[in-house]
């Protein structure tokens, strides 16, 4: 659940309550109080819903949480452990939601939100960087007249200008990617000056919402081998700029040995023996990330985690994406291999459409287009009922470190 009802508050010099992550929730639940309808029906699928309907409605699934909106595959950054960079720098690709020129205008995004408002989904607006869509502003507005829950996933490099706006459209979450110190931070994102720009932005949010509820700022760090010495100091910095949450990522990576040996097995005949739309490689050379974390780096990795733990304690939430114990730690990153229970709900949770309309709901698998079809028939049609019935039975090679699928 989003928000955690036993959130420790910050206490202010006369010991009260001050801008606690609780007070904040329910400050945005006055403004939009469909908000609290969004957070309980993600709390009811997580906990009951999806089990109940993988058990008597195999294919089909109630309608998502959540609505992943890739807005816009640009982006003004070049971080190592990204995907889509290495892709771009390939050159031309078949993937029609790598060309600008096919982003969706406003009225498409708009007449989705028609379709989806009933409901009440979670939007996550995120890209590449989100930032960099012209009608990002108004998709926004157009999102609150609705009542819905907005969510924006950004590098922060731009926030400082579209912060204003945030605050004034009632946008309950902004997370922001920070990976440690300027030097570290800067080198990982792959331009000199990113840091900067980055706690500029998070600077201007903060201060735009002071008196208001939100949004909630959630800075969301990437653990990778350049940063494992300094995850306490990622927490210090996250306490030291005001965020109301720290995200730790576990690294999302692949060896090329089960990329090939995932392609073999959802390869275009597969695909097409199973009445599925595939988009071919699945997997793509360059669309995945190799970990350089060894067994050497994981003693200090749990000092690491230890150290963010103990500074984040009664002052900041801290939060894991996967949440995984200590002792699987050797098991995720050593062993693609390992027998992780092969379960993924994220189908029947929610649903990611790419900025040409494409909707993908994993490994380049293709359901529809929201261009073509009306949202529902994509959702439950038959490409989501085939691939649903699949994963349902076992994830692919390529699913082993997928943050969506479960761990534990």
């Amino acid at each position: 659940m989003l928000f955690s009802p036993e959130e420790m508050p910050a206490v202010g010099p006369k010991g009260k309550p001050k801008n606690s992550l609780t007070s904040r929730a329910w400050q945005m639940i006055r403004q939009n109080p469909g908000m609290l309808y969004s957070v309980l029906r993600e709390e009811y699928r997580r906990r009951w819903g999806i089990s109940l309907d993988r058990r008597y409605r195999p294919g089909l699934s109630s309608p998502p949480v959540s609505l992943s909106l890739n807005l816009t595959r640009r982006c003004n950054l070049k971080c190592w452990m990204c995907e889509q960079h290495r892709h771009q720098s390939r050159g031309s690709s078949v993937l029609s939601w790598y060309d600008p020129a096919r982003e969706l205008p406003l009225a498409v995004w708009r007449n989705l939100l028609k379709q989806v408002a009933y409901f009440r989904p979670r939007l996550y607006l995120t890209g590449g960087e989100p930032l960099l869509y012209p009608h990002l502003p108004e998709l926004i507005l157009e999102a609150k007249k609705r009542g819905l829950l907005v969510h924006l996933q950004t590098n922060g490099t731009l926030l400082d200008r579209a912060a204003q706006e945030l605050v004034a459209a009632a946008v309950e979450m902004v997370t922001v990617s920070l990976d440690g110190p300027p030097e570290i931070h800067d080198r990982i994102r792959g331009q000199r000056g990113a840091f900067r720009r980055t706690r500029e932005g998070i600077a201007a949010l903060l201060a735009a919402r002071e008196g208001r509820g939100g949004p909630l700022v959630l800075i969301n760090c990437v653990i990778s081998k350049a940063n494992i010495p300094i995850l306490g100091e990622v927490a210090s910095l996250a306490l030291e700029m005001g965020a109301d949450i720290l995200q730790l990522q576990h690294t999302i990576f692949n060896s090329r040995e089960n990329v090939e040996r995932h392609n073999c097995w959802l390869s275009q005949e597969f695909a097409r023996s199973q009445g599925l739309d595939l988009v071919t490689p699945s997997i793509p050379p360059g669309e995945f990330y190799e970990s350089e974390i060894t067994r050497e780096d994981l003693p200090r990795l749990r000092a690491g985690l230890e150290e963010a733990r103990r500074l984040a304690q009664g002052r900041l939430r801290l939060q894991f994406l996967p949440n995984l114990p200590d002792d699987l730690l050797a098991s995720y990153y050593l062993d693609l291999n390992h027998p992780f229970p092969q379960v993924c709900q994220d189908l029947w949770k929610g649903c990611r459409i790419m900025p040409d309309g494409t909707v993908s709901p994993c490994l380049h698998l293709v359901a529809g287009n929201i261009t073509q079809q009306p949202f529902r028939e994509i959702w439950n049609g038959p490409q989501m009922q085939r691939v649903r019935r699949l994963i349902g039975r076992r994830l692919f090679p390529g699913c082993a470190r997928c943050c969506s699928r479960s761990f534990t």
